[in-house]
C-alpha cells in the first residue's frame, strides 16, 4: 500500500497545478486507487484518500461528483467527510448518497434535514431502513409528496404520533399520500377509520377489504366527532387568576382528576376550565366547547383521556347540568357509553386532535402559559 500512498502524494501535489480537465483526471485516477480494495485501508489511509477526492471533486463539474457519489454510494469504507460533503451537494449529486450509503448515521441525516430541501427528504425517505427518530423529523418538515414516500416504504418505522400526522395531512386530498397509508401494513385500524371519510370509493373497499368495520358503533361515533371540533387560536390576553392558580397546582404535583372534580364541587368552573386545558393539552377555547357541548359526549372523550373514573365523571355530568337540562335516562346512556369507552382510543383521539389543530393553526406565536 506504500506504494500506493507514494503515488497519492504525487496525485495530490500534481492536483495544485492541474488544469480542469487534468483534475478531472486526476479524480479519476485517485478514485480508482480507492476502490482497488477500500475495506482493507486504515483509518488514517481512508481520510487521506477522503481529503483528496473531496478537495478534487468540489473543482470539477457537477456530472463528475455525480460519479463519485454513485460510486461510493455502496462502499461500506467510503471517507465519512466526503460522504457527507456530497450528501449535502445538489440533489443530483447527493440523491445516490441519501438512498443508499449506510455510512451515514442517524445524526448526520437529522442535521441533513434541518439544512436541505424536499428533494433531499425525498432521497432519505427511501432507504431501505429509516428509524422512528428520522421519519419524525422527515414529516414534521417534509411535504405531502415526501410524506407519502416515506409511508410508501415498508422499511421506514413511523412513529404514533407520525401515523397520526400523515393521517390528518392526507385530509387535504393527496392521492399519493391517501394510497400509501391505507395500503401499507401495520396503519392502525382506528385511523384506517378516519380515512375512510375522505378516500376514494376505491382505497375505502381497500380499507374494507383488510376487515374492518366501517359501521360505527356509538363509541366510535363519539371519538369521530371528538375529533371534528376545533378549538380557536388561544387569545393575546395576559394569563388569567385561574390559570396562574392551575399552573401553580402543576408545579406543586397537585394538578389531577380529583383537584378538577373539587374546583366544580365548589363551583370554581373558571379555575376547572383552566384545568381541563392545562391537564389535556389543549387550548382554552376548546376546553371551554367541550364542557359546554349539552351532549356530553365531548367531555367524555376527555375526561376518559384524563383518567377519570366513572363515578368522578358521572359527578361532573351532574355538576355541569345545573340548569336540569338532562334527564336521568340521557345521563344513564352517557355514563354507559364513557363506561365502554377505553382510555387508549380517548388518548388517541385527543392526540389526533391537538395534531390537527397544531396543522391547521395559522403561522405565528401561541400564548403559552409556561
Amino acid at each position: 500500500m506504500q506504494n500506493n500512498l507514494d503515488r497519492l502524494e504525487s496525485l495530490a501535489r500534481l492536483s495544485k497545478e492541474a488544469s480542469s480537465e487534468g483534475r478531472q483526471e486526476l479524480l479519476r485516477e485517485v478514485t480508482e486507487m480507492f476502490m482497488v480494495e477500500p475495506d482493507a485501508l486504515s483509518e488514517k489511509e481512508v481520510k487521506y484518500f477522503g481529503d483528496i477526492m473531496g478537495k478534487l471533486a468540489f473543482e470539477v463539474e457537477m456530472k463528475f461528483r455525480q460519479h463519485l457519489s454513485e460510486t461510493m454510494a455502496n462502499v461500506a469504507a467510503a471517507p465519512l467527510d466526503l460522504v457527507k460533503k456530497l450528501a449535502n451537494d445538489e440533489i443530483e449529486v447527493a440523491r445516490p448518497i441519501l438512498t443508499l450509503s449506510g455510512v451515514l448515521q442517524e445524526a448526520d441525516l437529522l442535521e441533513i434535514i434541518k439544512q436541505c430541501g424536499q428533494d433531499h427528504l425525498q432521497a432519505m425517505s427511501r432507504r431501505e431502513s429509516v428509524s422512528e427518530t428520522l421519519s419524525d423529523a422527515i414529516v414534521e418538515k417534509g411535504n405531502d409528496d415526501v410524506l407519502g414516500t416515506l409511508a410508501a416504504n415498508p422499511g421506514a418505522e413511523l412513529s404514533e404520533n407520525a401515523m397520526e400526522t400523515m393521517v390528518v395531512r392526507s385530509e387535504g386530498g393527496n392521492g399519493s399520500l391517501q394510497e400509501a397509508l391505507v395500503t401499507r401494513d401495520g396503519l392502525p385500524p382506528e385511523l384506517l377509520k378516519k380515512m375512510a371519510h375522505h378516500v376514494s370509493d376505491a382505497l375505502r373497499q381497500h380499507i374494507v377489504d383488510q376487515g374492518i368495520d366501517l359501521k360505527m358503533n356509538e363509541v366510535d361515533q363519539l371519538l369521530a366527532e371528538a375529533e371534528d371540533w376545533m378549538g380557536a387560536e388561544a387569545g393575546g390576553e395576559s394569563s388569567s387568576p385561574a390559570e396562574k392558580f392551575i399552573l401553580r397546582k402543576e408545579k406543586l404535583n397537585q394538578l389531577n382528576p380529583q383537584l378538577l372534580v373539587k374546583l366544580m364541587l365548589e363551583g370554581k368552573q373558571a379555575e376547572f376550565i383552566a384545568g381541563v386545558s392545562r391537564l389535556a393539552k389543549i387550548d382554552l377555547a376548546t376546553a371551554r366547547q367541550a364542557i359546554a357541548d349539552e351532549s356530553g359526549e365531548k367531555l367524555a372523550v376527555v375526561c376518559r383521556a384524563l383518567d377519570f373514573d366513572s363515578n368522578m365523571f358521572s359527578q361532573l355530568v351532574d355538576l355541569l347540568d345545573s340548569k336540569g337540562k338532562r334527564d336521568i335516562g340521557d345521563k344513564k346512556i352517557l355514563v354507559g357509553v364513557y363506561g365502554r369507552i377505553t382510555a387508549e382510543s380517548a388518548q388517541r383521539a385527543m392526540r389526533f386532535l391537538r395534531t390537527r389543530q397544531k396543522l391547521q393553526k395559522n403561522t405565528g406565536s401561541e400564548k403559552s402559559w409556561g
